[in-house]
């Protein structure tokens, strides 16, 4: 009996260890992906990988950033918002929603997420950016202008393009 007890517990550890290891590699697969810009092909994956583990705000996070790539902002605003409902805190989820709502012209939910993202993480060139194109896209010069400033002094590439739709506003 005690034998076969210790058999049972050994294959329940190896199968443990190998359902650990095959998720490892799958969720470093949908990295490559990503890093690779095919994110038709990492979706899946991830999606996969959440019926596992539905409330892993890392994945949120990445299935958001995907279907951003893939112009998919209605179902990336579905998995960053479960994310942030899991942790409100969480900076990348509120960058990306920021973003999503920035490329859906919801241009005040975007400044609101883009600014919640800025107090839970150091300021991203990438967020200054959104938050100046959001407030072009308000007509709001002064406020764009100071995203300008803050993208000049962090010497960002982004400075310029927001310099030249400063420029293009009426």
């Amino acid at each position: 009996m005690k034998r076969i007890l210790f058999v049972a517990f050994i294959l329940s550890c190896v199968f443990f260890e190998a359902r650990a290891q095959s998720e490892a590699e799958l969720y470093a697969k949908t990295q490559v992906l990503k890093k690779e810009r095919k994110c038709g092909e990492a979706i899946p994956l991830l999606l996969k990988m959440l019926e596992q583990k539905p409330n892993d705000t890392k994945l949120l996070n990445d299935v958001g950033w995907c279907y951003n790539e893939t112009k998919q902002f209605e179902k990336a605003i579905t998995h960053l918002q479960k994310a942030i409902q899991i942790d409100s805190s969480n900076a990348t989820a509120h960058a990306e929603i920021g973003y999503s709502y920035y490329s859906t012209q919801m241009y005040t939910v975007a400044i609101a997420n883009l600014n919640i993202a800025n107090t839970y993480q150091p300021k991203t060139e990438t967020t200054l950016y959104y938050l100046g194109l959001c407030f072009v896209r308000l007509n709001s010069k002064a406020d764009a202008v100071k995203k300008y400033n803050e993208l000049s002094l962090m010497n960002s590439s982004y400075a310029g393009k927001l310099l030249d739709e400063i420029k293009a506003m009426k």
